[in-house]
């Protein structure tokens, strides 16, 4: 009968009440965009975190004696003149026949990677989002996590104004759903740039980021974007478990 025996396939971990918010939050938006032509007017975004240095520990093929070969050592980013820049903070949005290009930006004194309400404001709305808005412009829904630089703590904070006075429309991804963002498989090809060659400073970081970011072709984008409908009710028929996606 073709059964046979096999390791279960492994997802994340989902509480109880995370799985509920997903479901809810996955039949809301299928209620209101059930067709993946809905989907074509929203912009993905998302931030990527890539740290200087080989992204893994490297395999070797060696003879004994030659550990301490020279082609045998991983050498570990230990420089203070390049400390600032141990972590690259990049952020982009991907839609239907839309790729932005690569954002760096600095947060300056935080080293973990959380994204402020100012630096969002100062770096990344006024500088990019706000050259995709006017009269003249395409419509667009812009598509951000629950990170708390986003703004969606208040609506009085200046992330939260800012979108205000620029008529900017937007919507929050549930929480803890990676899987529910077409541009969480965008990242993919990046990443496997980056942990192909070793990159020792803030330059090569940013070269090879870009490399990775120009596989990503705008059909890979399309399709991934029209997926949406699919992706919510995968969600839906797993009582909100981690999909495949």
């Amino acid at each position: 009968m073709n059964y046979h025996k096999c390791i279960a396939c492994t997802k994340g971990w989902v509480s109880q009440r995370c799985a509920k918010e997903r479901v809810h939050y996955s039949e809301t938006m299928l209620s209101l965009k059930p067709n993946k032509e809905d989907w074509r007017d929203v912009r993905f975004s998302d931030e990527l975190h890539c740290r200087v240095g080989p992204q893994r520990k490297l395999r070797i093929i060696r003879k004994p004696g030659e550990r301490y070969c020279g082609d045998c050592i991983q050498d570990q980013l230990n420089r203070d003149d390049e400390r600032e820049w141990e972590t690259s903070h990049i952020w982009a949005a991907v839609g239907y026949e839309f790729k932005s290009d690569l954002i760096f930006y600095k947060n300056a004194g935080n080293k973990n990677g959380k994204l402020s309400l100012k630096v969002y404001r100062d770096q990344i709305l006024k500088p990019v989002v706000k050259q995709w808005l006017g009269p003249t412009k395409a419509l667009f829904i812009l598509e951000e996590d629950n990170d708390s630089g986003h703004g969606g703590g208040s609506q009085t904070n200046i992330v939260a104004t800012w979108k205000r006075q620029n008529n900017l429309d937007y919507f929050f991804n549930c929480a803890n759903s990676p899987n529910l963002a077409p541009i969480e498989n965008c990242w993919q090809p990046m990443k496997q740039q980056l942990k192909k060659y070793p990159h020792w400073d803030e330059f090569e970081t940013r070269e090879l980021a870009r490399e990775g970011w120009s596989h990503v072709s705008q059909e890979f984008i399309n399709t991934r974007i029209d997926s949406m409908p699919k992706r919510l009710q995968t969600c839906i028929d797993m009582e909100g478990r981690m999909t495949g996606f």
